[in-house]
């Protein structure tokens, strides 16, 4: 093995930092040639790759990595965000579960662990997920709103709600709150409530037309 050029790898730091991910990905795959075993190349070739959009590169290079240190789960935690990315759900899921079952506290496991379920088409476990985080971390910003999104499109709205309410309380200027929180009040028909939450949203966002698409359908079938 031979040592790093650290000339070169200073060169693809400044490449990174200028934007010039190619040209810093070129330099590492040239460094690695030479240094195949070395976690901390692989490492930043897959964040690089990650960046570029590169999913197949990205996740077969952190099974290199984890295959010189199986029991890192921070690289298992990367993987499995990638494994999402590149829409592999079930096998996110499966390399993000080995987080939960080791025990290790990585609280976004969890995110990453409902939105696979999510697009599997399991709420209950998306669900299961997002509440998981919100033991660990109450105010989680993002586990109030996948929880809320997960039940709303179970059709549990009126569970739903709290969380909606939540997130515009703490932020009145979150458009997504706001405008699942108006399609919600029409689930369990509060039309009323509905009404302000997109007007609230036109206010942040005049551009949305969805927002305005559903205000104008309850100011015109249920004038108030």
């Amino acid at each position: 093995m031979k040592e790093f050029d650290d000339n070169r790898l200073e060169e693809a730091y400044s490449h990174v930092l200028n934007g010039d991910i190619d040209d810093a990905v070129a330099i590492f795959e040239k460094q690695l040639e030479n240094n195949p075993d070395s976690t901390h190349l692989l490492m930043e070739l897959a964040s690089l790759y990650y960046i570029q959009g590169e999913m197949t590169k990205c996740i077969c290079t952190y099974k290199k990595v984890l295959q010189l240190k199986p029991g890192s789960m921070f690289v298992n935690y990367r993987m499995g965000v990638a494994l999402y990315r590149a829409t592999h759900f079930s096998k996110a899921v499966e390399v993000l579960n080995r987080i939960v079952e080791s025990g290790k506290r990585m609280p976004m496991t969890y995110i990453w662990l409902g939105l696979s379920y999510y697009h599997l088409g399991d709420e209950e476990k998306s669900i299961e997920a997002y509440r998981k985080l919100l033991e660990l971390c109450p105010d989680a910003t993002m586990a109030n709103y996948y929880v809320g999104i997960a039940l709303k499109a179970s059709g549990r709205y009126e569970e739903a709600l709290p969380f909606f309410e939540k997130l515009v309380r703490e932020n009145n200027r979150h458009v997504s709150a706001h405008y699942h929180l108006g399609r919600t009040y029409m689930r369990t028909f509060k039309y009323d409530l509905a009404k302000e939450e997109f007007r609230k949203v036109l206010e942040l966002d005049p551009y949305n037309n969805n927002a305005q698409e559903m205000f104008d359908y309850i100011s015109d079938d249920h004038p108030f």
